[in-house]
C-alpha cells in the first residue's frame, strides 16, 4: 500500500473515531491545532471523548510531502454533523515508530473562510 494511502486511511479512522484511536495514533510529543487551541495529546483525547463526532466525512484529495523521517498529508476536509457542516483543510505529519506504526505527530485544521 502506498504511504498516502496508509496515511488517508489513518486519517479517516481518526476522523470517525474517539479518543481511544486520537491516543493509539498520537506521538507522545504529539501537538493537535485547531481553531483557538492547541492541544496535548492528552488533551485531544479527552477533547474527542467529550467530542458528539461527526455524521458524515469527506476527505479530499491528499498532497503527500515525504522525507526520510516523516510523511505530511494535506487534504481538504469536509464534516456535517446534523444540519452544520464543517470545512477545512487539514494538514498531518507523521513518522513511523519503532514498531513500524505511523504516528501523528502535529495536525492543524484551517477552516474555510
Amino acid at each position: 500500500m502506498a504511504v498516502v494511502d496508509e496515511l488517508m486511511a489513518i486519517e479517516n479512522d481518526l476522523a470517525l473515531g474517539r479518543g481511544a484511536q486520537y491516543e493509539r495514533v498520537l506521538h507522545d510529543d504529539a501537538l493537535v491545532v485547531v481553531p483557538g487551541a492547541v492541544l496535548t495529546k492528552d488533551e485531544c483525547v479527552r477533547a474527542m471523548d467529550a467530542s458528539p463526532g461527526w455524521d458524515e466525512v469527506d476527505l479530499g484529495e491528499p498532497r503527500l510531502v515525504e522525507s526520510r523521517a516523516t510523511a505530511t498529508v494535506v487534504y481538504p476536509f469536509v464534516g456535517t454533523r446534523g444540519s452544520r457542516t464543517y470545512r477545512a483543510v487539514l494538514s498531518s505529519t507523521y513518522t513511523r515508530g519503532p514498531d513500524g506504526r505511523w504516528r501523528l505527530l502535529v495536525h492543524q485544521q484551517t477552516p474555510e473562510a
